[in-house]
């Protein structure tokens, strides 16, 4: 079984494929500036991710428990940030299951995602290998490795790519080599000897982090500038100029899409979470001043609330 699907659409919620290996929560951080797509190439045994997005979004991210995910970005990528690191476009990540990695993606982010089934990629690396799955794959993380096996793991994807462009039916042995190949091009690139997580990566300001740290571990509506920036110890100028570096808006900006995020969640299940009206969520997230409320939401989803909520 070879099964490939492929999604786009101005919300993020309309790539729903992206949820094959991975568990999601993502927030919006500015308007959508152009389509979103993503497609899956899919087989018994790996799910295949190729995306690309349309707006900035804040997510948070975690192997789900019964595979293990790995993540390439695109050569062209767009600066892209994971907690407090520049992720660079030749590293190769290694995905949590207990935690989230936590991220920004800008506008154009591109890249991959591959995921395999627990047991099969255990049973096929015990059998080539002879050594435990846990020894060749390093803790979650990103790593650095040999230019030239990576070079042979993007290989390997845009051979997954032909395949599905081949528009004829597959044969089940065709399908079974193209999985084991997959694991193995992984596999080779994190056990070469000359890889290691690479310490030096471009950090973001401790400021950031000690903000980030305030704002999700605080009610959103209650976070005010002055707070931040007497948690940081540092002026409401240099914040902002941090802020706009990593996610592009400032730190009032963030919390209040971080906010609308919330409401755009609670429209699309309006009836089933028992809302009585859109002024009620919206005030439960802070917002008062419902003519400014639906125009920063407009501006953010591209319509207005009562649309979202309607939209089945």
């Amino acid at each position: 079984m070879f099964k490939v699907e492929t999604q786009e659409g101005y919300s993020f919620d309309d790539l729903t494929s992206l949820q094959y290996g991975w568990e999601f929560s993502v927030s919006q951080l500015g308007p959508t500036e152009e389509i979103s797509w993503a497609t899956l190439y899919q087989t018994p045994n790996i799910g295949y991710n190729r995306f690309r997005y349309g707006s900035v979004y804040d997510q948070c991210m975690r192997s789900r428990e019964r595979f293990l995910s790995f993540g390439l970005l695109s050569k062209d990528n767009p600066t892209t940030w994971a907690h407090d690191r520049l992720i660079p476009n030749d590293g190769l990540t290694v995905f949590p299951h207990d935690e989230d990695l936590k991220g920004v993606s800008p506008v154009g982010f591109r890249g991959n995602g591959i995921h395999f089934d627990k047991d099969f990629i255990k049973n096929l690396v015990e059998q080539v290998y002879n050594q435990p799955l846990d020894t060749l794959v390093p803790p979650p993380g990103t790593y650095m490795t040999d230019p030239d096996k990576l070079e042979v793991l993007r290989t390997e994807l845009r051979n997954w790519r032909e395949l599905a462009s081949s528009g004829a039916d597959i044969r089940p042995d065709v399908i079974t080599q193209r999985e084991e190949t997959l694991v193995l091009a992984v596999i080779n690139a994190l056990i070469d000897e000359k890889f290691a997580e690479k310490e030096s990566l471009v950090r973001s300001t401790r400021a950031v982090s000690q903000a980030l740290e305030v704002i999700h571990s605080s009610e959103l509506e209650s976070i005010s500038a002055m707070e931040l920036c007497k948690h940081t110890s540092c002026s409401q100028r240099t914040l902002e100029k941090c802020f706009s570096t990593r996610f592009g808006v400032t730190p009032k900006k963030y919390v209040k899409c971080l906010r609308l995020a919330e409401v755009h969640k609670g429209l699309r299940n309006f009836e089933a979470d028992g809302y009585d009206s859109i002024i009620e969520l919206a005030g439960i997230n802070g917002f008062w001043h419902m003519g400014q409320f639906a125009a920063d939401y407009r501006r953010i989803y591209g319509e207005l609330p009562s649309e979202t909520k309607d939209r089945k």
